[in-house]
């Protein structure tokens, strides 16, 4: 829709359009072919107008918009995606499955020349790779909107190959909560370690009760880093899993009672002082000095024993 007056940003690039005006009267079709704008302006506040409206046909121009070469439009357009809700998420779920879905969204190769998208501290992609920028921004939406039909797709793209799709979706799946755990403890066997880590990393940040039992199995695993992730994860967890971790201070398993004793030294709990104590005669030396500092810190924050005097200046 074409305007006889709008403020000098929203002027620039031949076609003036009234941002304000198109919103007030609520003219969907004038704001899409806003985002089309030369200005980059006109192109954010457009996107930004048509998630007050909830219009389902608003969804593909916005999803296009998360290509725009300014962050500003991308982040007013995911905004508006959020706020669309359910109607965005079968599209969105077809980014986040399919790369190629995304070339739906793309203007012609002659139209797009050798264009550049630029993000934060001035990262660039090529035309070619906005696809994967279009998939990152779909998992991040994915979170905000938290429809469950999401969370098993979500969980796939943990296998992605795009590293920014990976990161995205295990944000995501964080905020689902308790409904992401089952599926989520079922990566904890997955083949690859670079997936269990992610996992455990994901299961520890929905703070949900629930994960405690599938991250304490992840303590008997394999590899250093995933084990290492699991108890990142059970600290970040806190006071919700001490009875779990004073029980797993028990288990046959070396590695198990080593990780479990540096967890209950990082909570600080002080119910886990005689499972750390007797964790001390431990044969292994290593669990010993874990258990040994755990209790130190456990004490010193109760104030049962005073801290080490520091070493003193010289001048």
């Amino acid at each position: 829709m074409q305007q006889e007056s709008g403020s000098p940003e929203e002027q620039q690039g031949g076609k003036r359009f009234n941002i304000d005006l198109l919103r007030a009267e609520e003219d969907v079709d004038g704001l899409i072919e806003a985002l089309d704008s030369a200005d980059g302006l006109t192109r954010q506040r457009a996107a930004l107008a048509l998630g007050d409206f909830g219009e389902a046909r608003a969804t593909e121009p916005l999803i296009r918009a998360l290509g725009d070469p300014l962050t500003a439009v991308r982040e007013a357009a995911a905004d508006s995606l959020t706020l669309l809700g359910g109607a965005a998420v079968g599209p969105l779920v077809e980014l986040v499955e399919r790369p190629e879905a995304s070339e739906h969204y793309e203007e012609s190769a002659a139209a797009r020349g050798t264009a550049t998208v630029t993000g934060p501290g001035g990262r660039t992609w090529e035309v070619e790779t906005r696809r994967d920028l279009r998939r990152a921004y779909a998992a991040a939406i994915l979170g905000e909107i938290a429809d469950p039909s999401a969370v098993e797709p979500l969980v796939r793209a943990l296998h992605d190959e795009n590293d920014d799709l990976r990161c995205q979706a295990s944000g995501a799946l964080a905020k689902f909560g308790r409904r992401a755990v089952e599926p989520l403890a079922e990566l904890l066997a997955d083949p690859d370690p670079d997936v269990r880590i992610v996992a455990a990393g994901v299961l520890g940040d929905t703070g949900e009760a629930s994960a405690a039992e599938p991250l304490i199995g992840a303590l008997h695993d394999k590899n250093d880093d995933v084990r290492g992730a699991a108890a990142g994860a059970l600290i970040r967890m806190g006071d919700t899993v001490v009875d779990r971790l004073i029980d797993a201070t028990k288990e046959s398993d070396r590695n198990v009672r080593l990780y479990a004793a540096g967890a209950l030294k990082y909570i600080g709990d002080p119910r886990a002082i005689d499972a750390l104590r007797a964790l001390a005669l431990d044969e292994d030396a290593d669990v010993r000095s874990v258990a040994e500092d755990a209790i130190d810190k456990i004490q010193m924050i109760r104030g049962e024993m005073p801290a080490e005097p520091s070493p003193p200046t010289s001048r």
